[in-house]
């Protein structure tokens, strides 16, 4: 796949945060793919390295925090070769009413229409506060 095409296929995968899409987030990803979250993993739970498999629990747990899904939004995207870095800011209201805005650098590898790789960096400490 080309840049252009990289960069869409991020781009759709950040949209459905928005629709709580577990499953569609999932079929972006190869089966050997991994996701990585800056912080502790004992002081945040989305925190440090999973796997695809992993991540279903991780995402349908993320989710249900929320009313309406988390929407992102992209704020820009640079591509090269098979990577593509993304920076984004969440907005959401979690089922208790809490308000939820988070900012993002996420670095993605891909290959062969697939991401293979999430590397996200955010502020966990942010994520922990309102969704205790």
């Amino acid at each position: 796949m080309n840049t252009t095409a990289n960069k869409r296929l991020v781009g759709s995968f950040l949209s459905q945060f928005e629709k709580g899409g577990v499953n569609e987030l999932l079929d972006m990803m190869s089966n050997e793919a991994t996701w990585w979250v800056n912080g502790k993993p004992h002081l945040f739970a989305f925190a440090g390295l999973k796997t695809r498999a992993e991540m279903r629990p991780a995402l349908e747990e993320l989710f249900a925090f929320f009313n309406g899904g988390l929407r992102m939004e992209l704020k820009s995207l640079i591509g090269e070769g098979d990577m593509v870095a993304a920076e984004a800011r969440s907005y959401g209201v979690t089922t208790s009413g809490k308000h939820y805005e988070n900012e993002y650098h996420i670095l993605f590898r891909l290959r062969d229409g697939e991401i293979v790789e999430i590397r996200e960096y955010t502020d966990p400490m942010h994520a922990v506060e309102v969704l205790r």
